[in-house]
């Protein structure tokens, strides 16, 4: 198995290279340039409404159903949040992406594309 290159690490953080496919709670990072503190990074967690539906014990084919019904996206990359602490914590992992990137996630492949207020949205390619 070949080792994945790192990108960024940090005592708090590691970021490694894109994957080639995603699953549910992966968590990707978007690098952007900060006015006064260089390359930054923001992160995101994937997400998909069957695991929702599975995590909550609904039915992910009802789930489906209604968020159909409604429009809804059936697929999402919600931003995370970050936090100081006063303690160690063990170091979070994420795969390095751009806004554009075509991804692989739950088999079907998604193009990044940025939103208001430094989101993200899965456009279903």
């Amino acid at each position: 198995m070949a080792q994945r290159g790192i990108k960024y690490e940090s005592p708090a953080h590691k970021i490694f290279e894109a994957a080639s496919q995603y699953t549910d709670k992966d968590v990707i990072a978007i690098a952007y340039e900060s006015g006064n503190k260089g390359t930054l990074h923001r992160f995101y967690t994937l997400g998909s409404l069957v695991r929702y539906a599975i995590d909550n014990c609904d039915c992910p084919l009802e789930a489906v159903e209604r968020a159909k019904e409604r429009g809804e996206d059936l697929h999402w990359a919600n931003r995370r949040s970050s936090m100081l602490t006063s303690h160690a914590r063990p170091q979070q992992f994420s795969f390095m992406q751009k806004h554009g990137d075509k991804i692989k996630f739950h088999g079907k492949t998604f193009e990044i594309v940025p939103t208001p207020n430094n989101n993200i949205s899965l456009k279903l390619v």
